[in-house]
């Protein structure tokens, strides 16, 4: 998908200089100046931060040897006071309204130099991040987003006892604060995030989850209330508020949300077994979001052999997600960056960048803009003709039949997503809003037929329990032990996987021999 920029190949000459001391806060409670430690001059930082940003925009293979912009920063940050000024250029230069800004922020946090539990205090001492700073009125929507972004990565990198140590009081009260004032959205939706990322640490879930019974009200249930809304941040923040309370943060009477979603008339839905680890999706299986680092994955329970057949994806967020058609055989490598469209068994379109993208290789599609919040991608694929169409608001992208030199049958639609990525499918259930005209075609919904199991989906932590309870076949899958073992890897000949885990492996894992096919069959 060409967005991985965090594959470190070896450092180039170094980049800093002598360092300055620092400088400590001023006194003034109320003022929200801060005093960075300089390690090199501020505008070189600046400007490799931007060039960041600018590759993130446009890097198109993974094989590439990691930028020089990355490479410099990492080395400036491998030094305590050189990590705080490369997060502080990052929370000051990235854009508000730049769609790779808060992707780029995960990819820059996560790929630097792991900080020492003392510097993240340090940096939030010179934020003076506090309830009082969360408070206060007009606050800078950009500085504060970028923050909330900063430290959520931050929470996900330190899981653990180093997580507890970095969640003070003063850092959780002002993530805390912005979920109760609502200020604006965009903060709101990254504090929220944070505190996810925090509470992945059993004892700081347990703290936050203190807090909010000792709070008069609870700001998850108000803000699980933007579910649906019509403006597509505080859309998001209504999803992840829904997945915090079903997973992290239960409250005692509210029923969880797989038990009053009625899936009843739903007949295709978003494999919750089948995709990718991080991923999250919603109760009635038709919207998706990605809000880790890595590239996550996922396909649908339907699977096309023949014919005609189309669907569409509301478009809730702009940034990078590879949406279209894949098989059985294509790979989910979400820590390496390939998704949807990386190999010959899919293909794909990311609006953000405005390409095609098969064996992960991208076609731009210069007449197309870059999609927005509310825009309609439409996916089309007619076996018959060998023809893959993609569409976007009813103007038709491209026509596509590469995937078809490789496979002429078993597609499912299919999409990846690069971190902070949200949108909703409609796999025929609703009326589409922009049908083709030039043909017939089927819909997913009315052919579909899928098992009680696959049309209830749990929250996490609860399908993980009871995968931890279950017992295991006797002819169950190795990696999985869910699925019945029913691939054989060739030419190596290993087998016990079945065809959900072997979809996702690109080596055999007993002997990391190249998967040339899989098949049917016992070993």
């Amino acid at each position: 998908m060409g967005c991985c920029c965090c594959k470190i190949k070896g450092p180039a000459e170094p980049a800093y200089t002598r360092r300055a001391p620092i400088q400590p806060p001023t006194d003034d409670s109320n003022d929200v100046q801060i005093n960075i430690p300089k390690f090199v001059e501020s505008h070189v930082v600046d400007q490799l931060v931007l060039e960041m940003l600018s590759v993130t925009a446009s890097r198109t293979d993974n094989d590439q040897e990691s930028p020089v912009a990355l490479v410099k920063l990492n080395v400036i940050a491998d030094k305590e006071d050189g990590w705080i000024q490369v997060v502080a250029s990052i929370v000051n230069c990235i854009p508000l309204e730049n769609p790779y800004g808060p992707t780029a922020i995960s990819i820059l946090v996560d790929s630097s130099p792991l900080p020492a539990k003392d510097t993240v205090i340090k940096l939030t001492e010179l934020y003076r991040l506090s309830e009082r700073r969360a408070s206060i009125p007009d606050v800078d929507v950009k500085i504060e987003r970028n923050m909330c972004i900063a430290i959520g990565c931050i929470a996900e990198k330190l899981i653990g006892p180093n997580s507890v140590a970095v969640m003070t009081k003063n850092t959780l009260d002002y993530l805390y604060t912005f979920l109760k004032k609502q200020q604006d959205p965009r903060i709101v939706l990254y504090a929220l995030i944070a505190m996810q990322n925090f509470a992945h640490t059993t004892e700081n879930k347990i703290t936050i989850n203190k807090m909010i019974q000792e709070d008069d009200e609870n700001p998850f249930l108000e803000l699980e209330k933007h579910t649906y809304s019509n403006d597509f941040v505080w859309r998001q923040v209504g999803f992840c508020a829904v997945w915090a309370l079903d997973n992290l943060f239960v409250v005692e009477g509210r029923k969880l949300s797989y038990e009053v979603t009625d899936n009843s008339q739903l007949n295709a839905l978003l494999n919750a077994h089948d995709a990718s680890e991080y991923l999250q999706i919603a109760s009635d299986g038709l919207e998706a979001r990605c809000d880790s680092y890595s590239f996550e994955s996922v396909r649908c329970t339907f699977q096309v052999d023949g014919g005609c057949w189309y669907y569409e994806v509301l478009i809730v967020t702009a940034g990078v997600m590879q949406i279209g058609w894949a098989t059985k055989n294509s790979y989910f490598q979400n820590d390496e960056g390939y998704g949807i469209g990386d190999d010959t068994f899919s293909i794909s379109y990311d609006g953000c960048r405005r390409q095609v993208w098969y064996c992960a290789k991208p076609l731009s599609v210069t007449q197309m803009r870059a999609w927005v919040p509310g825009d309609i991608l439409g996916c089309l694929i007619d076996v018959r003709r060998k023809e893959v169409v993609f569409s976007l608001n009813g103007q038709r992208i491209s026509s596509c039949r590469q995937i078809f030199e490789a496979t002429r049958t078993g597609f499912f639609a299919a999409a990846s997503f690069m971190a902070y990525q949200q949108c909703r499918f409609n796999f025929g259930a609703d009326a589409f809003k922009f049908p083709p005209l030039d043909r017939r075609y089927n819909t997913f919904n009315d052919y579909g037929d899928i098992s009680e199991q696959q049309r209830t989906i749990l929250p996490r932590r609860i399908y993980l329990q009871q995968r931890r309870c279950s017992s295991i076949k006797e002819d169950a899958c190795t990696l999985c032990c869910d699925e019945p073992a029913e691939c054989v890897l060739e030419p190596c000949g290993h087998g016990g996987f079945c065809s959900i885990c072997t979809s996702q492996l690109k080596d055999c894992p007993l002997c990391r021999a190249d998967i040339k096919n899989v098949r049917r069959g016992s070993s």
